[in-house]
């Protein structure tokens, strides 16, 4: 998306599925297609939808990221699949403590500090799910990833259990950008019946 950089997946003709906090309501996105965003010319401009429910500061949560973080960009022209597949209703809650879930991302792929213009580049990074005894452990999945974790740019990217999305990568509680980050689950009513709700 313009005004910020973000990842999303294609989930069918029209709609691409990223985090609300990426965009205001009815921002233009333009979505790029490839694996390195800044040498593809391949893109559909889109109108940014986030959950209406989106609130920065309203879910007793890690501040600033709090609930409901996921939006649909509606693009006007069909977008070729394959699409990625979406999980059946309460999916993420049923994963075992240390299902490997594997985020992918065009972010940073280096600490914030070391930032050297790494972006716009897909990776992708394998974590852990672990228990959470937070209050928005409902709403997210606890991953922690050994070697880094997502970063900066990743927002809106999906975390996958094999080609399935569990959840899309909403914030990290460390800097450095390794250690336990939080994916929005989408598998739950009030995520899914938002993206449902938009024509495929």
């Amino acid at each position: 998306p313009t005004g910020g950089v973000c990842t999303g997946s294609v989930i069918s003709a029209h709609r691409v599925l990223t985090a609300a906090h990426c965009m205001p309501p009815g921002a233009t996105a333009r979505v790029v297609f490839g694996p390195d965003a800044r040498t593809s010319t391949s893109f559909v401009l889109g109108t940014f939808h986030p959950h209406p429910g989106w609130c920065a500061d309203c879910g007793g949560g890690v501040p600033g990221l709090d609930t409901n973080d996921v939006a649909i960009i509606v693009v006007g022209a069909a977008m070729p699949g394959p699409y990625a597949s979406l999980p059946a209703p309460g999916a993420a809650a049923a994963l075992p403590q240390k299902q490997v879930v594997t985020s992918v991302g065009f972010g940073i792929r280096v600490r914030a500090k070391d930032f050297a213009g790494q972006v716009l580049e897909r990776y992708r990074v394998d974590s852990e799910v672990i228990a959470s005894s937070h209050r928005i452990s409902g709403e997210y999945l606890r991953l922690s990833a050994s070697k880094g974790g997502t970063c900066s740019g990743d927002s809106g990217g999906p975390s996958l259990v094999g080609n399935t999305i569990m959840g899309i990568t909403a914030f990290a509680v460390n800097g450095n950008c390794a250690g336990v980050t939080y994916a929005q689950r989408i598998d739950i009513p009030q995520t899914r019946g938002f993206i449902d709700g938009f024509a495929p």
